[in-house]
């Protein structure tokens, strides 16, 4: 580690300055000594060494680590230059952290509400296969699909696991509760579990709640729970009224399930009967299908299967599947496409980068003004004997310093907004 310590020790360089003093003194004494007065001997003396401050610098250069240590005496002289200028090193970390505070906001409010974190484990290998409606100008691939072909298509072999799901309004109501309207969703046995996640309170669905007569168990939503029950603990095998119907509470699903576009305030079971499989409700196309695919299958794979089996639902029934397809997305695709996000994503962050280039822009053109202020003070170092490359690197290792204080102001100033927009929309 004699390296590290000798990298900020100063006795090397104070050794040298000895050193060329005795030099240029024993110079002085020889032309003295040649009859020369002892002011032009020394004016001879000088002349002859050189440029003083260049060669010490190339004999830095001649040690070790003569970037780190160029680098760091920089550093202490554009701080010193930034104290000497308050007015100007205060506007432009100012203006720059002020830039970064609103862009960083910004994208975390996108982040937050217009691209929220997916539900359950893994959620991105989970697929959605939706219906593409020949009738439909508007987002024609991102239709329901029919029981009947849920029923048929659940068994395919690209398939680790299949689940349905289908949207309800209704009126919720209870002893002592005013009825509400709210909207639930039926969704098949499984559905929870092929997202990874698992109620906070009580149970899953069971296959058996998916029959016909028994499906009248209820999961509620964390919200709901929280703002409907008062967040009772012993929620769980109460009774509730929902479209006039009793239903048993066996769940509650955590806070953090929410999946865009899906919001709804309870779950009860999909139950689906032999009739669902007739050709009469084929047109009856009210379900999204969530799949998991097997191990080494891909999206093309999927996309190839499902196409084929579209087809073959088009010749097995033409009069209610002619020109009905198929399409396959990954969830997060999914979301994006069918909601509109993306064009919300892109025109909030195409406003968030001109923010932060008017900001970065405001900053250039505070250090070119200064820039142009010191020409006298540039123009001594240069006849000094520095080069234009380490004059630049002096207004550059300055405009760093500025950054990475506006930055880390500017983070400071994120975090708070994004507190304070948070309590305000809570």
């Amino acid at each position: 580690m004699s390296w590290w310590r000798g990298l900020f020790r100063r006795r090397r360089y104070e050794d040298l300055a000895v050193s060329i003093e005795e030099h240029i003194a024993l110079k002085v004494e020889e032309l003295m000594e040649a009859g020369m007065s002892r002011n032009d001997a020394e004016r001879a003396a000088h002349r002859a060494f050189g440029n003083r401050t260049v060669i010490t610098e190339r004999s830095r250069e001649a040690w070790h680590w003569p970037t780190i240590e160029s680098l760091w005496a920089d550093m202490r002289f554009a701080l010193r230059q930034l104290i000497r200028s308050p007015g100007f090193t205060f506007t432009a970390v100012l203006t720059l952290a002020l830039g970064i505070a609103v862009s960083a906001t910004m994208f975390s409010l996108v982040s937050a509400f217009l691209m929220p974190p997916l539900p359950g484990h893994d959620a991105k290998t989970i697929i959605v296969v939706t219906s593409v409606d020949p009738n439909s100008q508007f987002l024609p691939d991102t239709g329901q699909i029919s029981p009947a072909n849920f029923l048929s298509w659940r068994g395919d072999r690209i398939f680790a696991a299949v689940a349905a799901e289908g949207d309800r309004s209704g009126s919720l109501s209870g002893p002592g509760l005013q009825p509400e309207q709210v909207r639930f969703e039926t969704v098949t046995a499984n559905f929870f579990s092929l997202f990874g996640v698992k109620p906070a309170l009580g149970r899953d669905f069971v296959a058996g709640d998916e029959q016909t007569g028994s499906s009248h168990e209820v999961i509620l939503s964390h919200g709901l729970w929280a703002r409907k029950y008062g967040s009772d603990l012993g929620i769980v095998g109460k009774t509730i009224r929902l479209n006039r119907e009793d239903f048993t509470v066996v769940g509650v699903m955590p806070v953090d399930f929410r999946l865009m576009g899906f919001l709804p305030e309870l779950w009860t079971p999909l139950s689906l009967t032999p009739q669902d499989r007739t050709e009469a409700v084929r047109r009856d196309r009210s379900l999204w299908l969530f799949a998991r695919l097997t191990p080494g299958a891909t999206l093309a794979q999927a996309r190839t299967e499902m196409s084929a089996l579209a087809e073959r639902a088009q010749h097995d029934f033409p009069a209610e599947e002619a020109r009905w397809g198929a399409m396959v997305r990954t969830l997060p695709d999914f979301v994006v496409y069918n909601f509109s996000i993306r064009n919300g994503v892109v025109v909030m962050m195409t406003t968030v980068a001109f923010i932060l280039l008017i900001a970065c822009a405001n900053v250039a053109g505070l250090l070119l003004t200064r820039a142009a202020g010191r020409q006298k003070e540039l123009a001594i170092r240069a006849s000094l004997g520095a080069s234009r490359s380490r004059v630049m690197r002096q207004l550059l290792t300055e405009g760093l310093i500025i950054a990475l204080i506006g930055g880390g102001c500017g983070l400071a100033l994120a975090a708070l907004g994004i507190r304070l927009l948070a309590a305000a929309l809570n």
